[in-house]
Order: structure tokens, then sequence, then C-alpha cells
């Protein structure tokens, strides 16, 4: 009995063409897939390096615009440098405003290591504590606090590592005594006042960003890359222009990342932060 033609099999041209038609769709579906996954691999990465330099960033600004003295660029351990300051640093230290102002119970003679005050306490201001810096805008002193105690009423400062306004002879600061008078307080009738500030400081440290402030420290970004973000411009002439703190330039890679092979990605960030307000000039 034979089969008629249309009851007959493929032919073998038609199944070679056949596989061929279906291994080119399927090679073409699978590229497309392969194409989708490596890209979703690359923007994973890219954001997880990105949002984690974003968040150190923001919150670097935020510190820095609220700053009450001039930056000054320190080292990994959050330390000022002495002059000449490098072009490039490892941290950025500043002042911020804690609080004041708070008026003198008593003047002050030269040679006094301490000073007396009457505290503001409205709107829950912190009480000045040790290793908080005190301002006397007045007599342009400056200086550490290194010991307090007594009640709001009368509260005593014991001061540390002293800086004040130049004088004939000459004084070399910072010194351990107060290097004027302070006269003109309440017993006086008069009303001499100061404030308190913290010494705050962020600086790269191995592959951390560390955020140092009252003396404790946070890691504020991981896996940073670039060791040195911090510095100052200069002016045409050279010299530090302080009105900006400028290039901080973070940028981030997680070596222990891996999507698909892919790591984050290094990412460069550049900040310019103009200083608005300026209270203290020694850090």
């Amino acid at each position: 009995m034979r089969l008629s033609s249309n009851q007959a099999g493929f032919k073998l041209i038609e199944l070679i063409f056949t596989m061929a038609i279906m291994s080119v769709v399927g090679l073409t579906l699978y590229s497309i897939l392969y194409s989708g996954l490596v890209l979703g691999a690359k923007n994973t990465a890219i954001n997880t390096a990105h949002h984690q330099a974003r968040v150190a960033m923001i919150n670097m600004l935020e510190d820095i615009h609220s700053a009450v003295s001039l930056p000054a660029l320190t080292d990994s351990s959050g330390t000022p440098y002495a002059s000449p300051v490098p072009t490039n640093a490892a941290g950025i230290s500043f002042q911020k405003w804690s609080s004041g102002p708070h008026k003198f119970k008593s003047n002050a003679s030269t040679g006094a290591t301490q000073i007396r005050l009457v505290l503001t306490t409205v709107g829950n201001n912190p009480i000045p504590a040790v290793g908080q810096h005190l301002i006397i805008p007045s007599h342009q002193i400056e200086a550490d606090i290194s010991a307090v105690s007594g009640n709001a009423g009368d509260y005593l400062v014991t001061l540390s590592n002293i800086y004040g306004p130049s004088l004939t002879p000459p004084v070399s600061y910072p010194t351990s005594t107060l290097p004027v008078d302070i006269n003109g307080a309440g017993s006086t009738g008069g009303d001499i006042t100061c404030f308190v500030t913290d010494r705050c400081s962020y600086a790269v440290s191995g592959s951390s960003l560390n955020w140092n402030w009252k003396g404790k420290t946070r890691i504020s970004g991981s896996d940073i890359t670039n060791q040195t973000p911090f510095s100052i411009p200069t002016t045409a002439a050279g010299a530090l222009y302080y009105r900006f703190v400028a290039a901080i330039d973070l940028s981030t890679s997680d070596v222990n990342y891996s999507n698909r092979g892919y790591k984050s990605a290094n990412i460069l960030l550049n900040g310019q932060v103009p200083q608005k307000t300026r209270l203290t000039t020694y850090q």
C-alpha cells in the first residue's frame, strides 16, 4: 500500500531550514534576555555606589553649610594641618553652633584660667561641656573647654588652648591663661557674652569616610576610593579662597558587591559649598 503525497513526512531540506530559523529566533531571544540582565546588573551596581556616595555627600553639605568657622583641611584623623597646607587632604574640620549667648557672671583678669557664666537655658540650650569651643567676640578670645562645674546660675568653666588678639609685645598662641582682662561683666553693670561651638570633621581613613562630632566617630560612607577628596580653591594670586569649600570629590567602589560579574562602579561627586557665616577663627 502506497502513501499519498499529502501523507508524506518533511523532507530533509525542510527540516534543516526549519531548525535554522528556530536557532536564529532562539539566539535572538537569548541575546535580548542576556542584554537585559547585563544592563540590569550594571544599573544596580551603579545605583548602589551612587546612592552611598550621594547620602554621604548630602550629609557633608548640610553640615558644612551650617559651619560658623573657616574650614580647615585635616589629615585622616581629623586633625587640622599646620602651615603649609597641602593642596588636597583626607579631611576637613569646622565649628558648628552649640549654645549661647551665655552671660559673664563676673570679670576675669589677665592670667586667669577660669570664667564664671550665667547660662542661657531658654529653648533647651545645651549646657557647655568639656571638649567644646568657647568664643568671646567682644575680646577676640577663643579657647577650648577643659573642665566645668556648678549650676546654670554660676557655671565655672576652665579654659585651655587660648587664642586672642594681637598684643604688644606679641603673644605666642595658644596660651594657657587669658591674655587680656575681661571687664564689663554683670557685677559692674555691663554685659559680656560668649558662645559655645562643637568641633566637627569629615575625614577619609582607609576606605571609610568618618564623621567626628563631640569626640564621637561614626562611618558616614564606606568603600571610598579617593583618599584625599577635600581641597580649598585658590585665588588668581595663589592665596587660599576660603569663601568656598570646593572639590569634595567623593568616589566609591564596593569590591564585595557582584551581580553577574559586575561590581559597583566608581561614582565621582563634586560639591562647592559657600561659607555663609563666621563666628570663630581658630580650629
